[in-house]
């Protein structure tokens, strides 16, 4: 008996009562698994690698770093194409971001939240940009390191506060 004759006798006959409904159905051969022989099933779903962490690209060359400088728009995206080639980034690749202290770390992963838009755009979070200390008045010191394949948001404000501390400690050598 094909299919369709199942089918089709099932819908115009009347309901068979319980009976005679276990005698007279079939089960479908294309609807029903094989049963493969010698295959064990885990009990556990097998874990996936580490991911490397996080971290910032403190073991770079410094003279292998480049820098740029960008203001968030009213949605937190950064213009940022320059550093996106240096990075081999490209629009529609998905990344990830990290919160340390008051830098953003952005890595590119397959499994990332956000994706770099068509036209070279970095989306920022708003609860990253919150913790980091960015907003959209704001500008960010923007560091790509090849190296790590990591690109690293700053405030300007720490840029600043980094400055100031450089030059009072460059004075005290001066004046002494």
């Amino acid at each position: 008996m094909s299919l369709w004759t199942l089918t089709m006798t099932a819908m115009d006959s009347p309901a068979p009562d319980a009976s005679r409904r276990a005698d007279t159905e079939q089960l479908i051969g294309a609807l029903i698994p094989p049963i493969i022989q010698g295959r064990l099933i885990p009990d556990v779903p097998a874990s996936l690698p580490p991911l490397p962490p996080r971290r910032l690209p403190a073991s770079e060359a410094p003279h292998s770093l480049r820098l740029d400088i960008a203001c968030p728009d009213a949605s937190g995206r950064l213009s940022v194409r320059r550093l996106l080639r240096i990075l081999n980034w490209s629009p529609g690749d998905r990344i990830d971001h990290t919160v340390i202290q008051d830098a953003i770390i952005v890595t590119r992963s397959p499994t990332g939240r956000a994706t770099i838009g068509v036209r070279g755009d970095l989306p920022l979070p708003a609860t990253a940009r919150a913790l980091a200390g960015i907003t959209p008045d704001s500008q960010a010191l923007l560091v790509a390191a090849p190296g790590h394949d990591t690109l690293v948001v700053h405030p300007l404000s720490t840029v600043a506060t980094l400055l100031t501390e450089y030059y009072a400690r460059q004075d005290s050598v001066d004046g002494s």
